[in-house]
């Protein structure tokens, strides 16, 4: 199947055409309702970051890919992250791609969002802490 017919562009240059053969529709409006149906998305919001030099998941620099994938990350858990120099709370391991980061309330109280009560942890551990708490 050819690519540039079913292209984004070619189909916003068809929806154009047939708004615009409405008798009710100018060009003007028939470019409103477009740029509802096709907003334009801004350079930022597609935040794919270049894997820097000769970089392999495969190299052993644990650093490195761990404060990468701490940018898929945002508010709380970025800066529990960065607090911590991007290791678990509870194990003290690396964080890593494979693995989801949890943020963990200290206290067990959800709505108590200070930064002391925050802890970035693995997604195993974030389960082991909870389960170990129901158990006496």
């Amino acid at each position: 199947m050819d690519g540039t017919r079913n292209s984004l562009h070619f189909i916003q240059k068809r929806a154009f055409e047939v708004f615009n053969k409405e008798a009710k529709n100018t060009r003007y409006s028939s470019k409103q309702l477009l740029d509802k149906a096709f907003p334009a998305i801004p350079y930022s919001e597609n935040k794919h970051v270049n894997v820097r030099g000769n970089k392999s998941p495969f190299d052993g620099d644990t650093t490195y890919w761990s404060e990468r994938n701490s940018k898929l990350y945002d508010g709380e858990t970025s800066k529990a992250l960065k607090r911590q120099n991007h290791t678990c709370g509870h194990c003290g391991l690396r964080m890593f791609s494979e693995e989801r980061v949890h943020l963990h309330h200290i206290d067990g109280n959800h709505n108590n969002w200070k930064t002391k009560n925050l802890l970035a942890i693995h997604e195993s551990c974030h389960d082991y802490i909870h389960m170990s708490k129901g158990k006496p």
